[in-house]
């Protein structure tokens, strides 16, 4: 199977970890922001991670020199237009692009509405360009901002819901429980929409048990410690909650010891809803046929198994039925063979 010219779809990828090293130079030169080094190769030693770091924290760390890019609501359409010019070229034709309103407007003090529209405008750029890509926007509360910030993103979903697909809970995992959050994402719940939370990334099992039966997350970001547990998994597989899972980023971010140790096969076959996805591609320098190509030549998935976790991925997808029905047709017919 060519992996590269395969139709593909990617449920766990976020925006602020897209960027281009390239543009990272750009961004800052225009800026006046001086980095560590100006190619991308130089730049690669500070804004990429290559080898395991001690923890999810650290991982976080490295965030920042791509987070400091989103210093113009120009950078930022720039940005967007990238990432859907980036999916394209990997041959990915359906996409959720997830980003935190906080996380990325916080450094330069833009508005959170008007980045949005950035992000809009960026996307409708790609369109004009025709890159076929259909894309989801999620957006998501950076947890280690507080329960004050987490309440102002739940507040600005429901105001740009019409341009909204999901809601998350991202950042730092370990100091944050999943019932921390009940009350500020009862009204996104309640609102319809759809709710995907990062954990079992470096949390205990009992964390992704609480996120499913406190918080009904349809998904899990990451999700790696359910396979610690099997009444966890058990739960997960009853509910039918999809498992976003990212075999690189698990293994950099030490959720895995390494990558031939990652448990979504093993989770897959047992009947869970695993996908295969990025999670930050411009932070570690790979593609999502890099993940597919780990999932088969490391972890042992079969094609069946890499048809499953497509399937997987187009069903969990929160994009409407019939966009997802119209993109199956269109170039998902090899999932029916």
């Amino acid at each position: 199977m060519d992996l590269r010219a395969l139709p593909k779809i990617e449920l766990h990828r976020h925006l602020e970890g897209a960027v281009r090293l390239s543009t990272i130079i750009d961004l800052a030169r225009e800026a006046g922001v001086v980095l560590p080094a100006d190619t991308p190769e130089g730049l690669a030693n500070f804004a990429q991670i290559h080898q395991p770091v001690t923890s999810l924290d650290e991982a976080l760390e490295r965030f920042a020199i791509a987070q400091d890019s989103f210093r113009s609501y120009g950078a930022v359409r720039r940005i967007a237009f990238e990432a859907v010019e980036d999916l394209a070229a990997d041959n990915v034709r359906l996409a959720e692009l997830r980003f935190s309103p906080d996380f990325m407007c916080r450094p330069a003090g833009l508005d959170w509405d008007a980045a949005m529209d950035a992000v809009l405008e960026g996307l409708e750029d790609a369109r004009a360009a025709g890159h076929e890509v259909l894309i989801g926007l999620i957006v998501i509360a950076s947890r280690n901002y507080g329960t004050e910030s987490a309440e102002r993103t739940a507040a600005f979903a429901l105001r740009r819901r019409e341009h909204l697909v999901g809601f998350d809970l991202a950042g730092p995992e370990l100091e944050f429980p999943p019932a921390m959050f009940a009350e500020t994402l009862r009204p996104v719940r309640d609102a319809g929409i759809h709710l995907t939370t990062h954990y079992g990334e470096s949390g205990p099992p009992e964390y992704p048990r609480e996120a499913i039966e406190v918080l009904a997350t349809e998904r899990l970001g990451h999700g790696v410690s359910v396979a610690h547990d099997a009444a966890v998994a058990d739960l997960a597989i009853e509910r039918s909650v999809t498992l976003e899972m990212c075999p690189t980023s698990n293994w950099l971010t030490h959720a895995v010891p390494s990558v031939e140790e990652h448990p979504a096969l093993d989770l897959l076959r047992r009947g869970a809803r695993v996908s295969i996805n990025t999670d930050d591609p411009g932070l570690f320098g790979i593609d999502l046929t890099h993940e597919l190509r780990v999932a088969r030549d490391a972890i042992g998935f079969t094609d069946d198994d890499l048809g499953k976790v497509t399937r997987n991925a187009l069903e969990a997808s929160f994009l409407p039925a019939d966009v997802k029905d119209a993109v199956r047709a269109k170039h998902f017919g090899w999932l029916a063979a």
